[in-house]
């Protein structure tokens, strides 16, 4: 699956970093920050783009050795997850006037373009 980055986005990329004898991911990996070369967001707006994807990566280093942090970020993550799960059994819902199916889109629903 691949993803063309868009203008004004900035993207925080994972990538694995070593490998065992085996070919099996060590868990040891790099990071990089990717944005679309056309860009139009100010200085400013940009800069804070960066600081919050820059803020990822020092949670990666900082989870790994306090635990507090990775619990509480893990904890939230699960409770985000759990609500938009808790959401896919009402996916669709019966409208009137449509003849079918609506899918109801939630804060955490992937979409293309605007929805």
């Amino acid at each position: 699956m691949t993803y063309q980055i868009k203008d004004n986005e900035v993207a925080f990329v994972l990538k694995p970093l070593e490998y065992d004898k085996d070919g099996n991911w060590t868990g040891d990996l790099s990071t990089a920050i990717a944005l679309h070369p056309d860009n139009t967001l100010s200085k400013v707006d940009l800069a804070q783009m960066i600081n919050l994807v820059t803020l990822l990566g020092a949670f990666l280093e900082v989870s790994q050795y306090d635990d507090y942090v990775y619990d509480t970020v893990e904890a939230e993550r699960n409770r985000l997850i759990d609500l938009d799960m808790s959401d896919e059994s009402d996916i669709y819902e019966e409208v009137e006037g449509t003849g079918g199916k609506v899918v109801r889109l939630t804060a955490f629903t992937k979409t293309q373009g605007n929805a």
